[in-house]
C-alpha cells in the first residue's frame, strides 16, 4: 500500500524535526505580523543532537531561472522605469550576445515576444548611450546574428510582431550604416530584413523594400524572398495583392514556376484552408503550370483529412494514371491510396487485402517495394485525426500482421490519441516504451505535458506517476508548458509541498510571455478562494504568488485581500493592501476604492490594530485627495472599532466638504451617534437638517435616526417617531424600525419596549421575533444585559 506522507513530512522525520501543517496562525495578531513577508515556513536554527553532529543543512530554494542574458536586460528596464542607475554597458552588451547565442542554439525553444522586447530596449540603449569614438559595442556580425534569430520557427510562435519588427529595423539600420561591413553582411541583413517584414503581416513594407534593393542590384537579393512576399499577404488574406505581386515578379523577370506555384499551395493546406488550396491549385492549372508530384500529394492529403473526396478524385486518377511507375510504387504513394481508401470508409480487412495487391504488382513488374512501418502511421495518423482510438489500435495490429514493429512515431502517435481519448493507463504505457527510443525532434513534449495536466486532474491522483514523468522530462532540460506549470503547482499546494512549489515555478515561470504567465497566476489565485482550503495554507500560496509574479493587477490584489476580509482573517488582508501600498509600479497603487474596501472589511472585523495602521497610510499617501466615499467608510471603520466620536469627526469633514453627504453618510453618522456620548444632539442637528434642505427621508434613514435616540434612552421620543412614521416620512412601521429601536436601547428599558411593541404593532412584532438574536455587547466588546435581533443593518460606503 502506497504511504500517503507527503515529501515534507519524511524531511521532518529524518531532521529529527516537529512537524507542522505550514505554519500555525492561531497565535496573537502581534506574534504573527512580524512574519508575514515570508512564502515560506521558516526554517528551524541548526542545533546540535545527542551525538555532537548537527541537523542536515535546509534545502535551499533555486533562484529564478532566467535564460542566459534575460535577467540583466530585465534590469535595464526596471532600471529606466524607476529612473534608477542601469547596469554597465559592457554587462549589457554581454547579455545581449549571450542571450541571441543561447536562443540560435536551442531553435526549438521558443522566443516570446517579451523577450523580443527586451532586446529591443537593450539595443536601443546601447544606441543611446555609445561614445562617438567607441561605437556601438557590438560587431556587424553579432548584429546581424540578432537579425537571423528573427526569423527563427520560435519567433514566429510569438503572438505579437510589433517588437520583433521594430528590432529587425533598428538593427538593419545600424548594419547599413557601417561603411567597411561587406557585401555579405548587407545582403544577409537585408535578406533577413524582408523575411521579418513578410511573416510579421508587414507584407507591403516587405514588396516596397525588395522593389527598390532590386532595381539597384537584383544579386543582393535572394529569389525566395519573392515568394515570402506573397506568402506575406497570404497570412493577412490579402488575394489580390497576392496576384499583383505576381505580376510585379514577373515584370521582373522572375516566373511564377512550378515550383513558386508549390509554395503557396503547401501554405495553405498545412493551414488546412481548403478553399484556398483548391482556388491556389486550379490558379496555377489554369495558367499553365503543371503541378509537381509533392503539390498534388499536398492537395489530396487535404481532400482526405478534409473530406473533400468527390473533389479530388480527378486528381487522384491523374496521379494514379501517370507514367512513372516509381511515382506509382513509391512509398508515399502507397501512403496516399491507403489513406483515401481509409477515408473512403475502407475497413482494415480491406485496407489489408488492398496492401497485398500493391504488393503483388510491384513484384509483377520487378520492384522489390515492401511496406513499412511508415504506412500503418499514415493510417494511425489518420485515425488520431478522426479521433478513432479504435480503429487506431487494429492499424497497429495490421503492421504487426505485416512484421512491422512500432518505431517512435508509431508510439508518439499512440501517445497523442490515448492522451486525446482520455486512456491515461494506455498513454503511460505508451510513454514508457517511447522513452528508450531516439527522437529527433521534442515533438513528444506536446503530448507528455497534455498527459502529466491530465494525471493531475484524475481522482484518486496518481502522484508517483506525475513526478516520475516531471523528472524525466526535467533530466532532459525539457520546458514544460503553462498548463502543465499550474496543473503541478496546484498539486504542491493541495499536497503543502511549498518547497517544491517555489522551485517549480522559480524554473519555469520567468520564461513565458506576460499572458502565460498571467494564466498560471489566475489558477493560483483561484485556489486561494476555494474556502474548503486552510487558511493558513492560502496565506502561504499568497506570498508564493505575490512574490513570483510581481506584475499582478491591483483587482487581483484586492480580490485576494477581499477573500482574508472574508475568512475572518483581517491582520492577513491588511498585510495585502500593505503590500500593494508599498509596490514599485505605478500602475499597481492603491485608489480611493482599494481603500474603501479595506475600511469596511476592518468595520466588520473591529480590527483596531489594522484600522490604525490603515489610517496612517493614507495620511501618508500623497495620492489620494479624500473623497465623501472614503469619509463614509472612515466612519464605518472607527465606528466598527467602537469609536463612534471619531467616526463622528469625519462627519464634520464631510458635510464641510464641497461634494457633501450621501444618504450613507447620513445613515452611518446617525448610526455614530446611538452609541456615542451624548449623540442625540447630533442626531438632532442631523435630522433638523433632513427637515430644513427638504431632504428625502428613506426608511433605512429614518429607522437609524430611531436607533440613535433609543441608543440615549430616550424611549418616549422614539415611541413618537415610530407612531408617526407614516406621516412623517410616508414609511410604515416593520422589521427595521423595530429591530433598531430595540436593540439600541439599553437592556433596562427593553422589557419596556417589548409590552409595548406587543400591544402597538402585534404583526411586526410577531416577525421580529421569529429572528434570531445573540447577547448584547458593548462598543468595547464585553457581554451587556439584554439581547439584539440579527436584523439587516448593513451599510456600504
Amino acid at each position: 500500500m502506497h504511504s500517503h506522507l507527503t515529501r515534507h513530512v519524511f524531511r521532518q522525520i529524518v531532521y529529527n524535526a516537529i512537524y507542522s501543517e505550514s505554519f500555525c496562525w492561531c497565535r496573537p495578531i502581534s506574534s504573527h505580523r512580524q512574519q508575514t513577508g515570508r512564502c515560506f515556513p521558516s526554517s528551524t536554527v541548526p542545533a546540535r543532537t545527542l551525538f555532537g553532529f548537527s541537523r542536515q543543512p535546509t534545502r535551499k530554494q533555486k533562484p529564478p531561472d532566467f535564460d542566459p542574458g534575460l535577467k540583466e536586460m530585465l534590469q535595464l528596464c526596471q532600471a529606466l522605469a524607476k529612473h534608477e542607475r542601469p547596469p554597465a554597458r559592457a554587462t549589457l552588451i554581454h547579455a545581449f550576445t549571450s542571450f541571441i547565442l543561447d536562443k540560435q542554439e536551442n531553435e526549438r525553444v521558443a522566443v516570446e515576444d517579451s523577450q523580443i522586447g527586451l532586446l529591443l530596449t537593450t539595443f536601443r540603449y546601447l544606441q543611446d548611450t555609445q561614445d562617438e569614438g567607441g561605437g556601438l559595442g557590438l560587431s556587424v556580425g553579432e548584429m546581424v546574428n540578432a537579425m537571423t534569430l528573427l526569423t527563427g520557427t520560435g519567433v514566429r510562435r510569438a503572438i505579437e510582431t510589433t517588437n520583433t519588427v521594430s528590432l529587425a529595423k533598428s538593427l538593419f539600420e545600424e548594419v547599413n550604416r557601417k561603411e567597411e561591413m561587406g557585401r555579405d553582411y548587407r545582403q544577409q541583413g537585408l535578406n533577413t530584413l524582408i523575411e521579418v517584414l513578410a511573416s510579421k503581416k508587414r507584407p507591403v513594407e516587405a514588396r516596397d523594400l525588395l522593389e527598390e534593393y532590386w532595381k539597384e542590384d537584383p544579386s543582393s537579393i535572394d529569389r525566395r524572398q519573392w515568394i515570402n512576399v506573397i506568402l506575406g499577404f497570404a497570412k493577412v488574406d490579402e488575394q489580390e495583392q497576392m496576384i499583383n505581386t505576381i505580376e510585379t515578379m514577373e515584370r521582373h523577370g522572375i516566373p511564377f514556376d512550378s515550383q513558386a506555384h508549390q509554395y503557396i499551395v503547401e501554405f495553405y493546406a498545412s493551414n488546412r484552408n481548403v478553399d484556398m488550396t483548391k482556388k491556389w491549385y486550379d490558379y496555377g492549372v489554369t495558367n499553365g503550370l503543371t503541378p509537381t508530384q509533392r503539390t498534388l500529394r499536398r492537395v489530396l492529403g487535404v481532400c482526405i483529412y478534409n473530406n473533400e473526396l468527390e473533389w479530388g478524385e480527378p486528381l487522384l486518377r491523374s496521379l494514379v494514371d501517370g507514367e512513372s511507375s516509381n511515382t506509382k510504387d513509391s512509398k508515399a504513394y502507397w501512403r496516399l491510396i491507403l489513406q483515401w481508401a481509409a477515408a473512403k470508409g475502407k475497413s482494415v480487412e480491406e485496407l489489408d487485402r488492398l496492401l497485398s495487391v500493391m504488393v503483388e504488382k510491384t513484384q509483377e513488374q520487378g520492384l522489390a517495394v515492401q511496406p513499412d512501418v511508415g504506412l500503418i502511421n499514415s493510417l494511425i495518423a489518420f485515425a488520431a485525426f478522426k479521433d478513432d482510438p479504435y480503429t487506431a489500435e487494429r492499424y497497429l495490429t495490421l503492421g504487426r500482421k505485416w512484421g512491422l514493429e512500432p518505431d517512435s512515431k508509431t508510439l508518439l502517435l499512440q501517445l497523442e490519441y490515448r492522451v486525446n481519448s482520455g486512456d491515461l493507463d494506455g498513454a503511460r504505457a505508451a510513454y514508457d516504451e517511447l522513452r528508450g527510443r531516439e527522437l529527433e525532434t521534442d515533438a513528444d513534449l506536446k503530448f507528455i505535458n497534455k498527459l502529466i495536466v491530465a494525471l493531475c486532474k484524475q481522482k484518486p491522483m496518481k502522484y508517483g506517476s506525475i513526478m516520475e514523468l516531471v523528472d524525466d522530462l526535467n533530466e532532459r532540460k525539457a520546458r514544460l508548458g503553462p498548463e502543465t506549470v499550474s496543473s503541478l503547482a496546484l498539486v504542491h499546494l493541495q499536497r503543502g509541498e511549498l518547497h517544491d512549489l517555489i522551485d517549480l515555478l522559480n524554473t519555469h515561470a520567468y520564461r513565458f510571455e506576460a499572458n502565460k504567465r498571467l494564466s498560471i497566476c489566475n489558477d493560483l489565485i483561484q485556489f486561494c478562494f476555494d474556502r474548503s482550503i486552510l487558511t493558513a495554507r492560502v496565506w502561504d500560496a499568497y506570498n508564493i504568488i505575490r512574490q513570483t509574479f510581481r506584475e499582478m493587477d491591483l483587482e487581483t490584489r484586492t480580490r485576494m485581500m477581499s477573500e482574508f476580509f472574508e475568512r475572518g482573517r483581517s491582520d492577513m488582508a491588511t498585510h495585502v493592501f500593505g503590500h500593494i501600498r508599498h509596490l514599485d509600479s505605478p500602475d499597481i497603487k492603491p485608489t480611493i476604492e482599494t481603500y474603501v474596501l479595506v475600511f469596511e472589511g476592518i468595520a466588520k472585523a473591529a480590527d483596531v490594530e489594522s484600522l490604525a495602521l490603515v489610517h496612517n497610510m493614507l495620511k501618508l499617501d500623497a495620492t489620494i485627495e479624500p473623497d465623501t466615499r472614503l469619509y463614509n467608510a472612515l466612519m464605518l471603520a472607527y465606528l466598527g472599532c467602537g469609536d463612534p466620536r471619531q467616526a463622528l469627526m469625519f462627519w464634520d469633514d464631510i458635510i464641510h466638504s464641497r461634494e457633501g453627504p450621501t444618504y450613507s453618510s447620513i445613515q452611518i453618522a446617525l448610526r455614530a451617534c446611538e452609541e456615542a456620548p451624548f449623540g442625540e444632539r447630533q442626531a438632532r442637528d442631523i435630522w433638523s437638517r433632513l427637515k430644513r434642505f427638504d431632504i428625502r427621508v428613506t426608511r433605512e434613514i429614518y429607522a437609524a435616526y430611531v436607533g440613535a435616540l433609543a441608543g440615549q434612552a430616550l424611549f418616549d421620543e422614539c415611541v413618537e417617531l415610530i407612531d408617526n412614521a407614516e406621516k412623517e416620512a410616508g414609511v410604515a412601521p416593520d422589521l427595521l424600525m423595530l429591530g433598531s429601536f430595540h436593540n439600541a436601547l439599553p437592556s433596562a428599558k427593553q422589557e419596556a419596549m417589548k409590552q409595548w411593541a406587543a400591544e402597538a404593532y402585534p404583526a411586526v412584532w410577531a416577525e421580529l421575533q421569529k429572528l434570531s438574536k445573540r447577547n448584547k455587547m458593548s462598543s468595547s466588546g464585553n457581554f451587556l444585559n439584554g439581547i439584539v435581533y440579527n436584523i439587516n443593518t448593513d451599510i456600504r460606503a
